[in-house]
């Protein structure tokens, strides 16, 4: 009776043991790192190219207009955060014989009385677009505000070349860019 005792123990304790055994898997166990922040890239607004001939005391000119984001500008973010690069404009008159009347970057900085700390921090300069011709000036209207192509937060601005070559910029009473949106694709 020991010995069927003896073997039936010995029977239940290699039973336990089988069963306790671990069940071995391909699973690979690595300890996790920190890691770095992904960083957003820089965001900008695509270039634009704009020329339209006009009648100007009593002559033919050709306005041409590019915009172009510049990484030497201070940078501007939107309302969610995205960091974009600010935007230069070149306008260019020339003459009807070729000849240039006027030809001058302009940035942000240029309009910075007409805007408010807000602009001036985080708004970039979104477009000019010749808007008409006023007596002996020739009137564009544009805008700085929000980077972001759905937003609509800008401030109007109204810039006037004189026959002169001198530039007068002012902030406009009116919302209306001319008709043209600061994001528009037909706009610069």
């Amino acid at each position: 009776m020991k010995r069927n005792l003896f073997i039936t123990s010995l029977l239940v304790t290699t039973f336990l043991v089988s069963c306790d055994k671990k069940e071995e898997t391909n699973d690979i166990i690595i300890e996790k790192k920190e890691l770095a922040p992904v960083k957003k890239n820089m965001q900008s607004m695509e270039s634009m190219d704009y020329s339209q001939d006009i009648n100007w005391v009593g002559s033919t000119y050709k306005i041409y207009i590019h915009r172009e984001s510049d990484g030497n500008l201070n940078k501007v973010k939107d309302e969610s955060g995205t960091v974009y690069l600010d935007n230069k404009i070149n306008i260019k008159v020339c003459r009807n014989d070729g000849s240039e009347f006027f030809n001058r970057t302009f940035t942000k900085n240029d309009f910075k009385s007409c805007l408010d700390q807000k602009r001036r921090n985080n708004g970039a300069l979104l477009g000019l677009m010749f808007s008409t011709v006023e007596g002996n000036d020739l009137v564009f209207e544009g805008s700085v505000g929000s980077p972001d192509p759905m937003s609509d937060e800008f401030i109007p601005i109204v810039m006037k070349l004189n026959k002169m070559g001198s530039v007068n910029i002012e902030r406009s009473t009116t919302l209306d860019a001319g008709g043209i949106m600061p994001n528009d694709e037909d706009g610069v």
